[in-house]
């Protein structure tokens, strides 16, 4: 009997519930089989109907759980989808940025390659301009000189002359005479003569020990205020590529 009425019960109720109420339906019958009198048989429906009662309830809530679980599995699901979505975004994001560093990175080596080729020419070209000067100054120089000064040119060209701390190549020397006094001319050869070119060139023939009388000379293109002041300033003379001359 109990197990035909378990397979009842399991078509409407989980295995284990089903057990449950055949046990308790077994019980109650044994019960009611032994009832003295209709009293306790009263008794015995009753409990039955109660805890019959108390299974419904707890079938119910079992059933609203397990929809609570249910829901709760489709939102973390869901939040797990859109997880995966952003992943893969951040994940093509991250590789458009690579590909972009990776373009800059190339750029950036096209512009130093760029870079260093220009300094390679501008180099080469400050070197000849810098040759034509100094040649250019070798031949200005002592003509403008011999006019102002008087000065009778003995030596005029580049040289090396020792300091007190070591040697310097000046761009231009020239020895001679003025008034019948020896005279040593340095001169510095700049495309642009700047303030800080003229105290750093005054500072050098400051170190020059010579029994002449060393003055100090500028040979440029250009000037700027600052450094034609400095030269009026410390006695010495500039001279433009266009044979401008002054003190």
């Amino acid at each position: 009997m109990t197990f035909a009425l378990e397979e009842k019960l399991r078509a409407a109720f989980s295995p284990e519930q089903a057990h449950l109420l055949a046990e308790v339906i077994r019980e109650a019958y044994d019960d009611l089989v032994k009832a003295k009198d209709f009293n306790e048989l009263k008794a015995i429906v009753a409990d039955l109907a109660q805890a019959q009662k108390r299974t419904e309830e707890r079938v119910e809530e079992l059933a609203a759980a397990q929809k609570r679980t249910e829901e709760r599995v489709e939102e973390l699901a869901a939040a797990q989808k859109r997880t995966e979505e952003r992943l893969e975004e951040l994940a093509a994001a991250q590789k458009r940025t690579e590909e972009r560093v990776d373009q800059l990175a190339a750029a950036q080596e096209r512009t130093e390659r760029a870079v260093k080729q220009l300094a390679r020419q501008v180099g080469g070209l400050s070197e000849a301009l810098g040759g034509s000067l100094e040649d250019l100054a070798l031949e200005v120089v002592p003509e403008i000189l011999e006019y102002r000064w008087g000065m009778e040119i003995e030596f005029c060209d580049r040289d090396t002359l020792p300091l007190r701390n070591g040697e310097y190549e000046f761009d231009l020397v020239i020895r001679g005479q003025v008034a019948g006094r020896p005279v040593l001319v340095l001169g510095e050869v700049k495309s642009n003569i700047t303030e800080s070119e003229v105290e750093r060139f005054l500072n050098l023939v400051a170190q020059v020990e010579a029994p002449e009388e060393i003055r100090p000379l500028f040979f440029g293109y250009r000037v700027e205020r600052a450094a034609k002041a400095l030269i009026r300033d410390r006695d010495a003379v500039m001279v433009t590529t266009r044979g401008k001359y002054f003190p």
